[in-house]
């Protein structure tokens, strides 16, 4: 039988595109495999998806990354920003923040918007006041925008409502945010209220008429992280994610949001119970993206220990009346082959009124502001679960509130079986 032409492997690509998009998996992996196998690029790149997600395959993010690799040396920008990824998390390959940035800045260069978008808070958080990496960002934002990411378009309205990096322009941010919100970004309907109300006591700045070429950029070296407030095996620190960074996670996680489970303490089954009423969710391998990155790396400077030891990094909403009653984070049920020796959790919005979170046996409690981190051990020096970590999310009176939180083990997390 003669090898399919390239046309052919156009057509196998198309018809496993359709069976993906429909969740076909099983239809569509010979589909790929045999287009792939024929140097379809495309398909390269979606069978890279499918094994780091083990959607109709077993998870293996070595392979995923061995193929957008492939896909990437062709050209594929959607492959270059995907191995990106996982060059900055060191999913499936060694972490190596230099080629992550080449391979983001290629598939930046070819007009990516998630890879522009990225970028952007790359250069934010590179940022430190320099007004090069602003107004970078800002660039990378608006192209994104313009280029119809309803993410960027919630950034780059940000940017003009704050004046970072360009001048402040609140009727550009009230465009931006309108567009965003017609795209179902969360924050932006909150965005478009506050611009309503106020916007006329903005002051404009000068603009910049330069645009400056896209570079690498070195993150900045992470300060040893302070805390406002210690004790016993609790501390506090303030401003661990910015605005720009929660506000992103909160966008990014809304659509996804399902009803809390808690881990039944004697199978380690996760179960629902009233025990937890709020939602939340989890990333999964491919949304582990540069922000992930800057997100972890700061949280894990606080907890002390390294992004691998960490549990996928989850978000979690509680609305009015919701909350998680005294409970532990340690396990107790003898199915895992590892513990959760600490906490880290970041609140990422302002709660007009409750959700705290209360320590009974410490007493202590904590009150929410945007920003701030708290870390505890839940275990002892001896790696003996800790009973004084009984903690609770008190209950929302007025508001929402938003957290991102990882757990860490005592050891790598295994992500892939």
């Amino acid at each position: 039988m003669n090898a399919p032409s390239t046309q052919e492997a156009r057509q196998l690509f198309k018809k496993a595109a359709d069976a993906f998009m429909r969740r076909q998996y099983a239809e569509a992996l010979p589909l790929l495999e045999q287009a792939g196998s024929e140097g379809d690029v495309e398909a390269k790149n979606l069978l890279g998806v499918m094994q780091l997600n083990g959607m109709g395959v077993v998870q293996d993010p070595r392979r995923a990354a061995a193929l957008f690799e492939a896909a990437a040396a062709q050209g594929l920008k959607e492959a270059q920003y995907n191995l990106s990824n996982q060059l900055f998390n060191g999913l499936g390959t060694a972490e190596d923040e230099t080629r992550a940035q080449q391979n983001l800045l290629a598939a930046a260069a070819a007009g990516h918007r998630p890879a522009l978008r990225s970028l952007g808070l790359l250069y934010h958080d590179a940022g430190g006041g320099d007004a090069r990496w602003a107004t970078l960002a800002t660039r990378c934002f608006r192209l994104a925008a313009e280029a119809g990411d309803p993410l960027a378009q919630y950034l780059f309205g940000l940017r003009l409502w704050r004046g970072h990096g360009t001048q402040q322009d609140p009727d550009g941010a009230l465009q931006w945010f309108t567009a965003a919100a017609q795209a179902r970004v969360y924050l932006a309907e909150m965005r478009l209220a506050g611009i309503s109300r106020s916007h006329e006591d903005r002051t404009r700045l000068p603009a910049s008429k330069t645009e400056t070429a896209l570079v690498p950029c070195a993150l900045p070296r992470l300060p040893e992280p302070s805390a406002s407030r210690e004790q016993a095996f609790m501390s506090e620190y303030g401003e661990a994610l910015d605005e720009y960074l929660a506000d992103h996670l909160i966008n990014v996680a809304a659509p996804m949001l399902m009803p809390s489970s808690v881990v039944d303490p004697s199978t380690g089954a996760a179960v629902q119970s009233q025990l937890r009423t709020s939602h939340s969710m989890h990333l999964q391998p491919s949304m582990y993206d540069a922000a992930t990155h800057l997100a972890l790396r700061r949280i894990a400077c606080i907890a002390g220990l390294p992004v691998s030891h960490a549990e996928p990094l989850g978000v979690l909403r509680y609305g009015p009346g919701q909350e998680y009653r005294p409970h532990y984070d340690y396990y107790t049920d003898g199915q895992h082959q590892a513990q959760r020796v600490a906490t880290v959790f970041v609140y990422l919005n302002h709660v007009e009124e409750g959700g705290g979170t209360d320590f009974p046996r410490l007493g202590v409690k904590v009150d929410p502001a945007r920003g701030k981190a708290v870390k505890f051990l839940n275990c002892d020096a001896e790696g003996k679960p800790n009973p004084e970590t009984l903690h609770a999310g008190l209950p929302v009176i007025r508001g929402e509130k938003w957290l991102a939180t990882l757990w860490f083990w005592d050891r790598p997390f295994v992500w892939f079986s």
